[in-house]
């Protein structure tokens, strides 16, 4: 009897581990430069950078949430996001606020986010999806896509950290 409750908690915890394996999420932290040669260039209206270089962001990630600070001509911009699915309000390009929800899909982080402008006098939506991941080779990946009244366009966009 006891051989075969030995035999049966082993069985379990060997079954346990791949599965804790792959619920632990991936954690960005740190600092990421764009890898230009591996991204898609900027497409007309997603605010390409042209000859200012490389994007570059500095992650911080808690359980709870994902800071992002992005080098931007005007300054550092800092967006948080809340992990828990529930709602974060960050500042937008052009005013404004953009108000997004971040998820765990797999070992992918999936953000939908919805921001209302003003553009020459017309109020515009912008709808955008950002899946971010970790790569085996350690580049984060993040796939953008973007939907306005003129249409939808895809970017991705490859980061080398350090």
């Amino acid at each position: 009897m006891t051989r075969r409750f030995v035999f049966v908690a082993l069985l379990a915890f060997v079954l346990a581990v791949p599965a804790m394996a792959i619920a632990q999420a991936p954690n960005f932290s740190g600092k990421w430069t764009q890898d230009v040669e591996k991204s898609d260039p900027a497409p007309q209206g997603m605010g390409g950078r042209g000859g200012g270089g490389p994007q570059s962001y500095t992650i911080t990630q808690t359980a709870a949430d994902l800071t992002i600070e992005r080098e931007t001509p005007n300054g550092v911009m800092k967006s948080v996001y809340k992990l828990d699915g529930s709602e974060s309000v960050n500042p937008g390009g052009r005013g404004g606020e953009v108000k997004s929800k971040t998820k765990w899909d797999g070992a992918k982080l999936v953000t939908t986010s919805v921001q209302t402008m003003n553009m020459q006098g017309n109020e515009v939506t912008i709808e955008s999806t950002e899946t971010r991941s970790l790569e085996a080779d350690g580049t984060m990946t993040v796939v953008t896509v973007r939907k306005t009244p003129n249409g939808e366009t895809t970017r991705k966009l490859v980061f080398k950290k350090g």
